[in-house]
């Protein structure tokens, strides 16, 4: 084993094939070319999110700007040759990722449960879509086809698309799975290589899914993984970003992080997709199944205690309708309480830090104090642990209004026409995602014509993600698209190459 300061005995690098071994180590490592990365000095505490004593779960190993790039130039060391791997050989290497990965699915739930503040039911969710990343992502390796364009002259132009080179992929917390392949999945099968800098916050979940990889056949460079200390996440990105080998990049996170990621990429000329926060509204018509919807709201809004990008911030229902809504809504969330550790398997846990409980709760209590009322759940945190709520009566100059909660709490706004409707899921500065609940699907699909996201689900949750259609935001939530061709395509540029018939009647 790899010792933990860094030094190695003789069987420092005999990697246990059979189980997720990176993960044994007392200190979780960075992956360097399918190996732990031995030499790196810096370390930082990961502490569990649920303790008030600041218990620490384990020291994460760490690069710093000038160490992050060896990950880079073993990548572009690797791209020389990968590139060339044709799609039938990376789709194997995915399709045994697949079969690891159903070996380690109680292994990766239950590090969910420990490293981040997600429960039982989150971790499977994490897992299924996860996995629904690698599959489909397999599925679609030869799409990216060239095509033969009709010119003049005699001359014949091919247009082939082609990898980049070196990407960086930085991916967030909270669904660490699913997000963290999603960093590196698509690029990796466009025939790119991958520097992925995980979240502080769920580094041996991201360290699990370099092991899968390892382990599956992922020849060494194309995947390095590296963990970051916080206070030096700026100064490493952007030497990342400055290096000639690295060609594109992808973040999933903040908006706030996102722009400054963005500008440094601009800065060096480099093309991102950025898929960034959100604000989705939840639209309830009318004629709409009330118990579907509210069950949709739950589920939207309150799912991983609403810690989710595309969670339901917002509730717009028909003026006719609301008051019954509240009933069926509040049968579902009073009688549920969330807890630090719940016994259920679906109920909510705490938020992945004091820090943010504090925002969640400041967010409420401002607009509480501004006139909004309670109309379910109940104004309560305990440490990290924010019980859910829905307010009535949130205003411009409430800081719910605008900003994104990312917390358990929804604000319910009663409309009387579509077109206010309209006007009202609009309002957000983002447009990640976004839902409509109505029987005539006729209006309901004129109506989503109008909403400005990404995606708009018509009698489904604001919280849906397949791998079979794009996925993204529009305004502050982003650009670029992930999954499916498009996401394929995201990663691959076009390059044309023509063949002409040789002359001598070029005008001087």
């Amino acid at each position: 084993m790899v010792e933990t300061n860094g030094s190695s005995s003789s069987s420092s690098t005999q990697i246990d094939k059979a189980s997720s071994s990176f993960l044994k180590l007392d200190t979780v490592p960075c992956v360097l070319d399918n190996k732990p990365w031995e030499g790196l000095s810096n370390t930082y505490d990961l502490k569990d999110p649920h303790s008030e004593d600041g218990k620490v779960l384990y020291k994460v190993q760490c690069v710093n700007a000038d160490e992050a790039i060896k990950a880079v130039e073993s990548a572009a060391k690797a791209f020389k040759t990968w590139k060339n791997v044709s799609a039938f050989a990376r789709r194997a290497i995915f399709l045994k990722a697949l079969n690891l990965l159903e070996e380690r699915k109680d292994e990766y739930v239950n590090l969910v449960v420990q490293e981040t503040t997600g429960n039982q039911f989150w971790g499977v969710v994490d897992w299924q879509l996860g996995w629904n990343v690698i599959s489909e992502t397999a599925a679609i390796a030869t799409a990216l086809h060239g095509s033969i364009v009709p010119s003049e002259h005699g001359q014949r132009a091919y247009v082939e698309r082609v990898p980049y080179g070196v990407v960086l992929g930085i991916s967030p917390w909270n669904a660490p799975f699913v997000l963290g392949v999603r960093a590196f999945a698509n690029a990796i099968m466009a025939g790119n290589t991958v520097v992925f800098k995980t979240s502080e916050f769920s580094p041996k979940i991201h360290t699990f899914a370099a092991q899968l990889f390892a382990d599956a056949g992922l020849p060494e460079g194309v995947l390095n993984l590296i963990h970051v200390a916080p206070q030096d996440a700026p100064a490493v990105i952007e030497n990342i970003i400055a290096h000639p080998a690295v060609r594109k990049l992808n973040f999933t996170g903040s908006t706030v992080t996102g722009s400054k990621i963005a500008q440094v990429a601009a800065k060096y000329v480099k093309p991102c997709v950025m898929e960034l926060g959100g604000k989705a509204p939840l639209i309830i018509m009318k004629d709409a199944n009330l118990k579907a919807a509210a069950n949709a709201a739950v589920f939207g809004g309150l799912s991983h205690s609403g810690q989710i990008c595309m969670s339901s911030d917002g509730i717009v229902i028909h003026e006719d309708v609301a008051d019954e809504f509240i009933k069926v809504l509040s049968g579902l969330i009073s009688d549920r309480k969330a807890a630090a550790n719940p016994e259920g398997f679906t109920d909510w846990r705490g938020l992945f830090s004091k820090v943010h409980a504090d925002r969640v709760s400041g967010l409420i209590k401002d607009a509480i104090d501004k006139g909004a009322k309670v109309v379910v759940g109940r104004q309560q945190t305990d440490y990290n642990v924010v019980q859910p709520v829905v307010l009535e009566g949130t205003t411009p100059e409430m800081r719910i209004y605008t900003e994104e909660i990312f917390g358990p709490a929804l604000t319910l706004t009663r409309f009387k026409t579509n077109e206010e409707a309209i006007e009202i899921a609009n309002r957000s500065e983002y447009g990640l995602a976004a839902s409509i609940y109505g029987s005539n699907e006729t209006e309901c699909f004129a109506i989503a014509q109008e909403i400005e996201s990404g995606q708009v689900h018509i009698n489904g949750a604001t919280v849906h993600d397949t791998q079979v259609v794009p996925h993204g935001g529009l305004k502050k939530s982003g650009y670029g698209r992930f999954n499916g061709i498009e996401g394929l395509r995201e990663f691959t540029t076009t390059k044309t190459i023509t063949i002409n018939p040789v002359h001598d009647q070029y005008p001087m």
